[in-house]
């Protein structure tokens, strides 16, 4: 990379380059320290003085609130994010879930299991429908897994926005 000297940095300060060189200087000091140095070296108390009339008396509290503002945009798309992740591992939770009942063949096996019990089935008036007891049981069951998933869930959430 090439450097610019002190000689040179003083003709850009004091605009007595062309437009091209003065450009190309310029880029080259966004990525260079060292150029950096020897130009904020070259500032005196005059730019300074001319710097504070362009500035306004108010430009700090104005950068204050413009980073702070940013800082709750941020932490809102991280909240969008979060609840995104939630919801992504919950479906993920119930495909896993149903992945191991199909492989494990529980499916199968329920579909086996419901011509049998059915034909087995003896409906008298004090007996009740045991398949009507066994659905309500899978019902129930599942029910309360989901619930106590939502139940984390909502933990997970509350404890978040503390």
């Amino acid at each position: 990379m090439k450097h610019y000297d002190y000689i040179e940095w003083l003709f850009y300060k004091n605009s007595m380059l062309s437009q091209e060189k003065s450009e190309e200087m310029e880029r080259h000091l966004y990525g260079c320290n060292t150029c950096m140095e020897i130009f904020l070296s070259l500032i005196d108390g005059k730019e300074e003085q001319n710097a504070g009339e362009i500035i306004s008396d108010d430009f700090i509290s104005n950068v204050i609130s413009d980073i702070s503002k940013g800082k709750q945009e941020k932490s809102k798309i991280k909240h969008t994010k979060k609840a995104f992740y939630y919801q992504f591992g919950y479906y993920a939770a119930v495909a896993s879930v149903t992945i191991i009942l199909t492989l494990g063949g529980f499916y199968v096996n329920l579909v086996d299991a419901v011509p049998r019990i059915s034909a087995s089935i003896e409906l008298t008036e004090n007996n009740s429908n045991r398949i009507s007891d066994f659905s309500n049981k899978i019902v129930d069951s599942a029910s309360s897994f989901l619930l106590s998933i939502e139940n984390t869930e909502n933990n997970w959430r509350e404890n978040d926005e503390r």
